[in-house]
């Protein structure tokens, strides 16, 4: 009986807002009275479980499947968008109507997006068991008109970096060197730091203290709507031989002496590229297809444009400026294009021994080794190609920058509980998203 009533209270008050559009126009005074009835229907959805989204969803379907003057629209608009509808050309799409945490963060994700005139967003909060919040929020192309959706794919910028080390690393697990090893035994050229005699090391390039800079050589390496025609071991035998087409000593080196200090590098994690490949017998994007990508079920995870054909890839932006969609020759360290889901499977491992969906990707031992501070002395937050990224949450990850895309992924190895957070827009500092997206999922996995 009582479920009745609500339903009834609910035409009383729809009623009720369209006697308060026939008498008043839009003046201080209608906001006033359309906040009161906000406020009304509010009190209703919090306090009564008997009334569901799917009902009111129903009533306000059939309000505006009416003939109404645009100026009843705008009104009616409000109403809808402060009880978390989106309002499109007559049509609308409920999207949360409770004051919950839910809404709190999502409202915070629609500030910051527009903030940051970001278009797309795809934010996944996951623990062993699945997702414990995911939404994907906005337009993958405002041109096309293209809604942004679970399996369109987001270019991953640095992130990609954790990819590329992973490979090394289960080549380091087989044996087949060791981290203090001269990276000059396993390359087709050698690579000398030319201010320092010190040589350059597996760990070294693992945890950006190799000395190694990105030089301006890499401005010309962007090619748009193709894949780079540049072999990348021909770039790198260039940019490290001494005379050779792209090498600098001032621009391609730091002035420190390997080991000593930690400044990141792009271009280390080329050389890994290139070690995975010598070291393996295999190119570098099939290793990773058959090592990483099949074994944990990545199906909409790609290295190379080519290779995606059906897939949509979401449109990135600099600002309001969109830009087409591009490679770059050193793409191992900033060029694989993945979703939330498919990187929620390989971040998972590092929380359970390096299991995930039920493949070994590494080494419960090698797991420890990348989550530990290794050069503690000049670095508070540097672990083998993974940062400790949030001492408060215990959160290792990484997060990327590129042209049209900030990412950011961490997990806390306590409670299994991981972030994943894409963009389609430049330089947008995601971390404060990433720690009230892992205490709301905190918080679910406790209920």
């Amino acid at each position: 009986m009582r479920k009745f009533i609500y339903i009834a209270l609910f035409f009383i008050f729809i009623f009720w807002i369209f006697h308060s559009l026939q008498a008043y126009e839009i003046t201080k005074k209608d906001n006033q009275i359309i906040k009161k009835i906000e406020n009304k229907l509010f009190s209703i959805i919090d306090e009564r479980d008997s009334v569901t989204p799917e009902k009111v969803e129903r009533l306000f379907k059939k309000v505006l499947t009416k003939k109404l003057s645009e100026r009843k629209r705008s009104l009616i608009g409000n109403i809808l968008e402060s009880l978390q509808y989106q309002y499109f050309l007559g049509k609308y799409k409920m999207e949360d109507i409770n004051k919950s945490k839910d809404s709190e963060i999502y409202e915070y994700i629609q500030d910051q997006m527009k903030q940051e005139y970001i278009s797309a967003l795809a934010i996944l909060v996951f623990n062993e068991d699945g997702a414990l919040y995911e939404k994907y929020i906005g337009t993958s192309h405002i041109q096309k008109d293209i809604s942004l959706e679970e399996d369109h794919l987001f270019l991953l910028a640095s992130i990609s970096k954790t990819i590329t080390a992973t490979a090394l690393l289960q080549l380091y697990e087989k044996w087949e060197f060791q981290l203090d090893d001269e990276i000059n035994d396993y390359l087709p050229f050698d690579v000398h730091h030319p201010f320092y005699d010190t040589p350059i090391t597996f760990r070294m390039l693992l945890t950006h203290t190799s000395g190694i800079a990105d030089g301006g050589a890499l401005d010309d390496q962007y090619y748009y709507w193709k894949d780079s025609p540049v072999e990348l071991s021909y770039f790198l035998e260039n940019y490290f031989t001494p005379g050779w087409k792209f090498y600098d000593k001032e621009e391609n080196f730091h002035d420190f002496e390997p080991g000593s200090e930690n400044e990141y590098s792009n271009e280390g994690t080329a050389l890994i590229w290139l070690l995975v490949e010598e070291i393996s017998g295999m190119s570098f994007n099939e290793y990773c297809k058959k090592y990483i990508f099949e074994p944990l079920g990545m199906d909409s995870t790609y290295w190379r444009l080519d290779e995606i054909s059906s897939k949509i890839i979401v449109q990135p932006y600099e600002g309001t400026k969109s830009i087409e969609h591009y490679t770059f020759t050193d793409y191992p360290n900033g060029g694989l294009r993945s979703t939330v889901t498919d990187m929620s499977y390989f971040l998972q491992a590092f929380a359970h021994d390096g299991v995930s969906r039920n493949y070994q990707l590494l080494k419960p031992q090698t797991i420890k080794q990348i989550l530990t501070l290794q050069v503690p002395k000049i670095s508070e937050d540097m672990g083998l190609h993974m940062f400790y990224m949030n001492t408060q949450f215990n959160i290792w990850g990484h997060d990327g920058w590129e042209q049209g895309a900030s990412t950011i992924m961490g997990i806390n190895l306590d409670t299994g509980i991981g972030v994943i957070i894409l963009t389609n827009q430049s330089d947008v500092e995601l971390d404060t998203m990433l720690e009230k997206a892992y205490s709301y999922g905190a918080e679910i996995d406790k209920q």
